[in-house]
């Protein structure tokens, strides 16, 4: 079952900052080694950027425990390079995939791994704030 919060166009900036936040402390954990933290924050950033462009695009963001509910609303969106937000959903669900491992599972995250979440959010991210920056630029 979808659940969808309402909110506020305008708070889309709370989102922005938190995945840029996100986005820090993944670099910062990467340099220092710390894998499981530097891939979770690679997670979590990834999610907040998408819930600050479907903030400011759909006035909603995904509020369940799926976090693959944020890749059926950034489908939802109309963005400016509909193939490139296909490859971007793509890979946004590769990096949802490992959530659970990387937060809950009994092994420690290599460097590899950490380095692969690093990747695909960086150009989810990328994405968003391209995005981000259309869409405010039309207001």
């Amino acid at each position: 079952m979808t659940r969808m919060k309402t909110v506020s166009k305008e708070k889309y900036r709370v989102f922005e900052e938190r995945a840029e936040q996100y986005g820090e402390s993944m670099e910062e954990a990467y340099k220092k080694g710390k894998y499981e933290v530097c891939a979770g924050n690679a997670i979590q950033c990834a999610i907040s950027a998408v819930d600050a462009l479907s903030v400011l695009k759909l006035g909603r963001k995904s509020a369940g425990q799926n976090h693959n509910e944020v890749i059926l609303l950034l489908k939802e969106i109309k963005t400016s390079n509909e193939e490139e937000k296909n490859r971007v959903c793509n890979d946004l669900y590769r990096l949802l995939e490992s959530k659970t491992d990387v937060e809950y599972g009994d092994t420690k995250t290599s460097k590899a791994t950490a380095e692969e979440a690093r990747h695909l959010c960086r150009k989810i991210h990328l994405f968003v704030l391209n995005e981000i920056e259309r869409a405010t630029k039309q207001q």
